[in-house]
């Protein structure tokens, strides 16, 4: 039952908090969706234990399982034409460069919150002291994945692309090991070979990091650390890929900030081959 058809058969029951919370996560599931219960409270403007009390009152066990639903409901039904259709339906006199900087602007407003510096901090950490660094990739992630392993080639790490069909990433992961890091890139919907990269690193003991978009929790097993915001203000819209490039950006800034003295020595290293092979 979807969440809206709970509220409807309780609504007999449902008091002046109930319906701020309602209110308040409908008006923008995409970023709601992502928010705690305290957060979403706050927002509403009531007391801190409202959402948890609200999901329990709709049969939920609590937030959580709520909010997860509501993840579910807005992936549904996300056809790319349709997506496009109804993006380019709300544009007034043909002004699609300035609608696509106002949707861009929302977006990373929404990024703000939906992903704390502290996990961001945390990814930053885990790449920086991995012996190697495993980065997965496929579709629309897969221009992301190359400018991460770009970058942290610059920074003087060793990565490894894991890209191309099941077998293929399955070459690649045989000395996978506890020193390691797997890295990936998913939007929209778990990938195929998402569950057996995660296992393996799982059997080893190398850590994971997931950056992703709404369906980013519903994906299984989970990682380690998952860095995901909305790509939009609707989750059936035009989905940018601004969001990702920042969450890695803010990664790659973050390495070079917290150490910075090893960075800028590699990057100074690497000017000075730039200068040789050119």
């Amino acid at each position: 039952m979807k969440v809206l058809d709970r509220v409807n058969a309780h609504s007999a029951k449902l008091t002046d908090a109930d319906r701020k919370i309602i209110a308040t996560v409908f008006d923008d599931r995409a970023e709601t969706a992502f928010l705690s219960g305290p957060q979403l409270a706050e927002r509403a403007s009531v007391h801190e234990a409202a959402a948890t009390r609200l999901a329990q009152k709709l049969g939920y066990k609590g937030y959580p399982e709520m909010r997860a639903q509501l993840q579910r409901e807005l992936l549904a039904g996300q056809d790319a034409a349709d997506r496009m259709r109804r993006s380019v339906a709300t544009v007034e006199h043909g002004g699609y460069l300035a609608d696509l900087i106002a949707k861009e602007v929302a977006a990373l407003e929404v990024l703000a919150s939906a992903v704390p510096q502290s996990d961001v901090d945390q990814a930053a950490d885990l790449l920086f002291g991995a012996k190697r660094v495993f980065i997965f990739g496929q579709g629309h992630a897969l221009s992301v994945a190359s400018f991460l392993q770009r970058r942290l080639d610059r920074f003087g790490m060793t990565t490894v692309a894991l890209t191309g069909r099941g077998r293929d990433i399955a070459e690649r992961l045989v000395d996978l090991d506890q020193n390691d890091v797997v890295f990936a890139l998913a939007f929209r919907k778990q990938p195929d070979s998402y569950r057996a990269l995660l296992e393996q690193a799982a059997e080893v003991g190398a850590k994971t990091i997931l950056v992703s978009d709404l369906a980013g929790p519903t994906m299984e097993p989970k990682a380690d650390l998952m860095l995901a915001a909305p790509r939009g203000r609707s989750g059936s819209e035009f989905q940018t890929p601004t969001v990702p490039f920042a969450i890695v950006n803010g990664i790659l800034l973050t390495i070079a900030g917290r150490h910075e003295k090893q960075m800028m020595g590699k990057l100074e290293k690497l000017s000075k081959l730039f200068d040789r092979f050119d």
